[in-house]
């Protein structure tokens, strides 16, 4: 019987705990693999996540197995064996991440970057900052080439979204934010990996994707507009205008899944409440982004 991948790879990963020094003494039933995924880097690498060792139950292991040519196998590089504190997983801020997913130098203090971003795409049009901003690629609905900035969009590049990472393990999202080589902080990539695991919504859930009706949301306008009057009156005012610039019915109208991203988690660099922090449920959410929808639509200098 042939000896399969995952079975070498646990054998390996056995051998490796040991010479690394984590312990002087290893058994296969303090090496837990069943939360472990595998992930392929290039034509020669694999990468395991979520590695788990019974002595250290608060942290995971990450690790590259290299493909020997000779043997015909993978066998793991000592040399990038991680360990990941999964504890600051859980104190991270989601909402804080998703400020970061909009602006992230608003947030983490860093400053705005004036060339393209090395890794935005041929295919983009954009210049400047904006090409460094997650949401560019990624999209305001997080579904990237497949959502609103799929082909014919000014805002288009190709780029996947990001919907389905929910369900990878975080030590997995944590490390593919990292080699993107942002100027980003452990708490900052921490905290974008809990908004990316915790705080993505399918949008197309609540907001009508195409035909007569796109762009409109789905909830209910007379409950949104109690919860406005309750928790956005004082900052954008009855017709939604009263800030310099800001027209709420023109963004809710024109990109809702901004609108509705922008309820949810804020506008970075002021001091706009979160309903996420607020604890309204998403439902209440998407009534607001529906009441805002019937705002009167002004034209500003952006937003």
């Amino acid at each position: 019987m042939k000896t399969s991948r995952l079975t070498k790879i646990k054998m390996c990963f056995v051998t490796l705990v040991i010479a690394s020094g984590i312990t002087d003494v290893v058994s296969a039933g303090e090496v837990d693999f069943s939360t472990s995924t595998v992930t392929p880097i290039n034509d020669g690498t694999i990468r395991a996540y979520g590695l788990k060792y019974a002595p250290t139950p608060d942290k995971s292991y990450n690790v590259d197995f290299l493909f020997n040519e000779e043997t015909l196998g993978f066998e793991p590089d000592m040399s990038t064996l991680e360990t990941v504190d999964m504890t600051k997983y859980a104190a991270a801020d989601m909402v804080r991440g998703g400020l970061l997913y909009d602006k992230w130098w608003k947030i983490n203090g860093e400053g705005e970057p004036g060339e393209i971003y090395p890794g935005y795409p041929e295919a983009g049009s954009q210049t400047g900052s904006t090409t460094w901003r997650c949401k560019e690629c990624h999209g305001w609905d997080y579904k990237g080439n497949d959502g609103a900035y799929q082909s014919g969009s000014s805002h288009y590049t190709g780029i996947n979204g990001l919907y389905s990472v929910r369900n990878k393990p975080a030590e997995d999202i944590y490390d593919a934010i990292s080699r993107k080589l942002l100027p980003l902080s452990e708490q900052d990539l921490w905290d974008l990996t809990k908004f990316l695991k915790e705080g993505l919504v399918d949008m197309n859930k609540y907001i009508i994707f195409t035909g007569s009706q796109s762009k409109s949301a789905t909830g209910d306008v007379e409950n949104g507009r109690l919860l406005y009057a309750g928790d956005c009156f004082d900052c954008h005012g009855e017709e939604g205008n009263k800030k310099p610039n800001v027209s709420v019915g023109a963004v809710t109208n024109d990109n809702p899944w901004e609108g509705l991203h922008k309820i949810r988690f804020g506008q970075p660099g002021t001091s706009m409440s979160s309903a996420v922090n607020n604890e309204l449920s998403l439902q209440e959410q998407i009534d607001i982004l529906t009441f805002a929808q019937t705002l009167p639509q002004v034209e500003t200098e952006g937003h």
